[in-house]
């Protein structure tokens, strides 16, 4: 910034704040390679004939003469200086470009207060992201004490901190579950303003794993980053107790671990996605119906030996020619062959019909047929048809779970009531909110 003061009080006085910090800067070792001047054109200073211009072109002359060959820019800031909405977008977009490598040295003892304020509330918010940002500032000579250093970062580690805790919980609210994990991680490992939350950001790093394995549909390595926390998070308890339910009904765990992805897609209207876990969901659940009936998990036609005693002829009695392999086996290898099989009446396995596509014109079930038939255009041919209706794909997706024999009571509960569900949209979001109560 091209203060009031700078280069010098007056034309060939005192020196101001801008050389002062570039000589500490140079003497301490800083290897400057480019000086990027901010100043107010057309604006006068008493102290200064020409105004802000001269200053400038003093300001880049004095630099020059120290740094012979330097890069120097020029950044007129053509709005009000002490309005900080206007300054704002002004600094950050000539900034930009430091936002994710690079080292900026920023002076902030020149230019108006709102300067500084928009250009800490771009660091303290993470703005500058990966990029090594500092702002200095400059004490006065009438303020300096002898053997003491006269500058010093003009940071505001606490607010800083604050922010950088509130944007760990908002990727947690977008389900950006590894961002949420990084960033819990980063605070954790910096010295912290309020030291005693070192313990509750480690604790929060592993809710986030945890729920990153959740997304991944692995509640066995999720229940396990629960159990390394070492505090007790109140919030928690409906989803450890969920996790852990996985030694008991993994079946009805993977299947809303599968559906949470779907809600969680739709809900964020990320319709290719959505597409594709509601299809999942759908051949996920007839697996699972078969696995009900004693029917193994495989895409092989079935064998005599692959089944309880008896049960192999009386199937292939039941389902007749159409259902037998040329090599005598019963057909299990597709969808298609799966529900053909389920509706032997020796596996007693109720409203089949609800699970089979058909034929989107015909009978059985014709939306569930066209969900199919959307989701092959998104995996087929990368492309997401323009009459998707993400309304109609929720209905389908809820008459499915409504319809599935769901042993546990909460998996009973939840597919009368989706949203319920722990891993749904709604109750992830909820869970950010509370955990953030519960950080402080």
């Amino acid at each position: 910034m091209v203060g009031s003061q700078d280069p010098q009080i007056t034309p060939g006085g005192v020196q101001g704040p801008a050389l002062d910090l570039l000589d500490a800067l140079l003497t301490a070792g800083e290897r400057v390679t480019e000086v990027m001047l901010a100043w107010t054109p057309d604006q006068g200073n008493r102290q200064w004939p020409g105004g802000y211009d001269a200053q400038r072109d003093a300001m880049e002359r004095e630099v020059r003469s120290q740094l012979p060959g330097v890069r120097v820019q020029s950044l007129p800031v053509r709005v009000r200086p002490n309005a900080a909405a206007e300054v704002l977008p002004v600094l950050a977009g000539a900034l930009e470009r430091f936002r994710h490598a690079g080292r900026l040295l920023v002076n902030t003892s020149s230019g108006t207060p709102q300067m500084l304020e928009a250009l800490k509330v771009l660091r303290g918010t993470g703005w500058f992201a990966d990029g090594d940002v500092t702002l200095w500032q400059v004490d006065r000579p009438e303020f300096r004490v002898p053997g003491q250093a006269f500058w010093r970062e003009a940071t505001t580690p606490f607010l800083e901190e604050t922010l950088r805790l509130g944007a760990a919980f908002a990727a947690l609210s977008r389900f950006d579950f590894a961002g949420a994990r990084d960033a819990f991680a980063a605070l954790a490992a910096g010295p912290l303003e309020l030291p005693g939350r070192s313990r509750t950001l480690l604790d929060l790093e592993h809710v986030a794993d945890a729920l990153w394995w959740l997304d991944a549909r692995d509640a066995v390595s999720a229940a396990e980053s629960l159990d390394a926390l070492a505090l007790h998070v109140p919030p928690l308890a409906d989803l450890r107790e969920f996790a852990q339910s996985v030694e008991q009904a993994p079946a009805e765990v993977l299947i809303w671990l599968t559906w949470g992805r779907y809600d969680r897609a739709a809900a964020q209207e990320r319709t290719a996605d959505a597409l594709v876990w509601a299809v999942a969901l759908h051949e996920l659940l007839v697996v699972k119906l078969a696995e009900q009936a004693g029917l193994p998990d495989t895409e092989k036609a079935l064998r005599a030996q692959d089944l309880p005693p008896g049960l192999f002829d009386t199937l292939k009695a039941q389902v007749g020619p159409e259902g037998v392999s040329a090599q005598g086996h019963l057909k299990f290898m597709n969808l298609k062959e799966k529900l053909a099989l389920l509706r032997a009446p020796a596996l007693g396995v109720p409203n089949v019909d609800r699970f089979d596509a058909g034929d989107r014109r015909t009978v059985p079930n014709p939306q569930l047929a066209q969900v199919r038939e959307w989701r092959n255009a998104v995996m087929h041919q990368g492309r997401v048809p323009a009459d998707v209706d993400l309304n109609m794909v929720d209905e389908v997706v809820t008459a499915l779970l409504g319809t599935y024999p769901f042993q546990t009571p909460w998996g009973k509960d939840w597919a009368g009531n989706p949203s319920a569900a722990f891993v749904s949209a709604v109750a992830l979001q909820r869970l950010a909110d509370e955990l953030h109560g519960w950080a402080g």
